[in-house]
C-alpha cells in the first residue's frame, strides 16, 4: 500500500501530475493500494487539484480520504469520509458499524451544506491564508538562521533551521519558554524533519506579526554565533 498526503502536511507540498503518474506506475506496477489523503485539496494556492484517483486504471485501487475540519472549520465535530470502490465501502461499512455507529445527523447536514458551499467561504478562506502564508513566510526569511519556501497548499510553513546551530528541539524550547511561540520540531513528522520546524498559519495576521516580531528578539540567542 503506498499513502501519501497531498497538498502536504507538515511541509505544504502539493505534488505534480507528473509525480502523481510515478506514483501511479507504482502502485500498477507492484500491485498496490493507494490511500490518498486529501484533507487539504481544498487548500491550495496554485493551479487545480489534481487527484491519483482521476489517473486511468487508479480509481478501482485508490482510497481517498478527506474531511471537512480543514477546509470547512469543523474541526470540532470530527467528520470525514472515504471515496472507494464498492468492496472497500462495504468492509468500512462493517468497521463503522462495529465501532461507532454513526456520526450526529446534524453534523452530516452541515457536512452537505458545506460541500455545496454556497457563498464561496472556502475560496474567501483561501485567499485569506495565502495573505497570512506571504506575510510570515516573507518574515521567518528575514530572520538569520531561518530559510522557508512557501507552502503550495495547506497552511503551515516548514522552516530550515540548520544555520541557527540549534536542533529542532532546542529551538522549539527556546521560542516557546522564551517568546511564547508555538513551533513543532520536524523530528515529529519523521527522522527527515531533523532540521525543520513546523508553524501553523491559521491564526489572525496581526497574531502572526507578533510572533514574528518576539522569534526576531529571541533570535539573539542564535544570532551572535552566525555572525562570528
Amino acid at each position: 500500500m503506498l499513502i501519501f498526503n497531498s497538498p502536504n502536511n507538515p511541509t505544504g507540498t502539493v505534488f505534480s501530475e507528473a509525480i502523481l503518474r510515478e506514483l501511479a506506475g507504482l502502485a500498477k506496477k507492484h500491485d498496490l493500494w493507494v490511500i490518498a489523503d486529501e484533507i487539504y485539496a481544498r487548500i491550495l494556492f496554485n493551479g487545480e487539484y489534481k487527484s491519483i484517483w482521476s489517473l486511468a486504471g487508479m480509481a478501482e485501487r485508490t482510497v481517498i480520504i478527506d474531511g471537512f475540519s480543514k477546509s470547512f472549520a469543523m474541526t470540532g465535530w470530527r467528520l470525514g469520509y472515504a471515496v472507494a470502490p464498492v468492496k472497500v465501502i462495504d468492509a468500512l461499512d462493517m468497521l463503522v458499524l462495529n465501532t461507532f455507529t454513526c456520526a450526529a445527523e446534524f453534523t452530516q447536514v452541515a457536512a452537505i451544506e458545506a460541500l455545496r458551499d454556497s457563498t464561496n467561504a472556502v475560496e474567501a478562506m483561501v485567499a485569506e491564508y495565502r495573505k497570512r502564508r506571504d506575510l510570515f513566510v516573507t518574515g521567518l526569511n528575514r530572520i538569520l538562521g531561518f530559510r522557508c519556501q512557501a507552502p503550495d497548499g495547506a497552511f503551515y510553513a516548514w522552516v530550515n533551521i540548520t544555520d541557527t546551530g540549534l536542533s529542532a528541539e532546542e529551538l522549539q524550547k527556546l521560542l516557546l519558554e522564551e517568546a511564547g511561540v508555538a513551533g513543532i520540531a520536524g523530528t515529529a513528522f519523521g527522522p527527515s524533519g531533523e532540521n525543520f520546524l513546523r508553524f501553523s498559519l491559521v491564526s489572525a495576521r496581526n497574531l502572526l506579526e507578533e510572533a514574528l516580531e518576539r522569534i526576531q528578539r529571541v533570535s539573539v540567542h542564535w544570532r551572535a554565533a552566525i555572525s562570528r
